[in-house]
């Protein structure tokens, strides 16, 4: 099996993926089109929402075991956390409390740093600590159980979070190519109350 979704059902597409944490411009950049996680989709831009992109802490029972388990966020900054090290401020994480709202700031160390998101997760895996991870990637290992969800009473606050978008030009004449991409990747990606919304135009 295929491990590019729809490499067999669209032989005749191409495709190429640049990934990228830094600032880019559909036009500048010359691209067809982009997924941003945004709350506000650029000015100019046609938009179709994705998926709510949230983010979870994580680690092996096997490391809370030896470690134990924290009770509150303040305690992480006593573990080996796994966190992106993309900006010096990426160590300093936020927690809010699910029902009360209350903000907790740590900042946390750890053997592993990394701003692959599928690299921390293998790091996770590994038992090296407590790890950041996007809910969509951490998921299938939660399910396993070879992971579980650490102070899940709190809301991990990331700059990484909120809808992805599908951005591209507003063109009525869109290449087939990228209208059948569009429709994949909402048929593969979007849950049905993120994909309610129909695609709007910002202007």
């Amino acid at each position: 099996m295929s491990r590019i979704p729809g490499a067999i059902q669209y032989p005749d597409i191409d495709v190429q993926l640049r990934l990228t944490d830094n600032p880019v411009d559909l036009i500048s950049d010359d691209l067809d089109l982009m997924i941003k996680i945004t709350d506000m989709p650029p000015l100019g831009l046609a938009a179709r929402p994705l998926k709510n992109v949230s983010h979870v802490l994580c680690a092996t029972e096997k490391y809370l075991a030896a470690n134990g388990v924290p009770e509150h966020p303040g305690e992480l900054a006593r573990h080996s956390c796994l966190y992106l090290g993309e900006i010096p401020s990426d160590n300093r994480w936020q927690l809010r409390h699910k029902v009360t709202s209350d903000c907790v700031n740590v900042s946390v160390t750890g053997r592993f740093v990394t701003n692959h998101s599928e690299a921390r997760l293998d790091g996770v895996l590994e038992d090296l600590g407590i790890g950041c991870l996007p809910l969509f990637m951490a998921q299938e290992a939660l399910n396993e159980g070879r992971i579980v969800h650490v102070l899940p009473d709190w809301h991990y606050v990331t700059s990484y979070f909120g809808m992805a978008w599908i951005l591209y030009q507003p063109n009525k004449y869109l290449s087939p190519k990228c209208r059948v991409l569009i429709d994949y990747l909402v048929a593969q990606i979007a849950s049905p109350k993120d994909s309610a919304s129909s695609p709007h135009r910002q202007s």
